[in-house]
């Protein structure tokens, strides 16, 4: 028989399946009839001596009406009420796209307390705007901005046409949720870095699953069928 410990192991899962239960008042034999999960098995569950398996909370959260996410714990990343990460221990990785190097990109300081904050910085290696392969556009909203090299060139696909545009240090740009985009830095002899940063839709609730559920279908499809991430 399992130990019960002073604090239970998953108390943080417990407390918001029995905070979303209580909200509806409804009995554990109740919850137990409507999902099948064991009156045992759910009182373990609330008292935090058992974690919830990916099934169970997809149960649960359709039994109270919720999104899986509100019965997921926010794991606090900061120290000291903020996030510091040294450039030496960003995640450093190259992109290639039709056996071309075409970035090199860090990530950049994020939390999990702003999952919907994620900032990127790219080094553009291409120098001919005829090599840059587009990327099929993003779920969310992009900003991005010249942060020193360039000219930094900008190709996007919109209303049915590509278009072109450089830019200087400094200079900032939004790039709205699907629109097929691509970098290349103009001058050879001075590569641009650009920092780029997606963000979720305006919705109040900021569940970014929600969102998704709001895109269209062929624009969906066109994301999830894509076997990679492109910036």
């Amino acid at each position: 028989m399992e130990t019960k410990t002073a604090t239970p192991p998953y108390l943080s899962y417990g407390s918001l399946i029995h905070a979303w239960r209580n909200e509806i008042k409804y009995t554990h034999a109740m919850v137990s009839q409507n999902t099948g999960i064991a009156r045992d098995r759910l009182s373990e569950l609330e008292k935090g001596y058992q974690k919830p398996t990916w099934e169970e909370l997809e149960k649960l959260a359709k039994e109270f009406h919720v999104s899986v996410r509100d019965l997921l714990p926010m794991d606090d990343d900061r120290e000291r009420g903020v996030i510091i990460l040294r450039n030496s221990e960003a995640v450093k990785m190259d992109q290639f796209r039709a056996e071309r190097l075409q970035y090199t990109y860090w990530c950049r300081a994020m939390s999990s307390t702003l999952p919907n904050f994620k900032p990127v910085e790219l080094l553009l290696h291409l120098t001919e705007k005829e090599d840059v392969v587009l990327n099929r556009g993003h779920f969310f909203h992009q900003y991005t901005q010249v942060l020193h090299g360039g000219p930094v060139g900008f190709v996007w696909i919109g209303e049915g046409e590509t278009h072109y545009e450089e830019f200087q240090e400094g200079d900032s740009w939004l790039i709205p949720g699907f629109v097929p985009h691509g970098f290349w830095s103009p001058d050879p002899a001075n590569l641009g870095r650009i920092l780029a940063i997606t963000f979720g839709q305006s919705l109040a609730s900021g569940d970014a699953r929600q969102e998704l559920n709001l895109i269209s279908a062929d624009n969906a499809s066109r994301i999830i069928n894509d076997q990679e991430e492109y910036y």
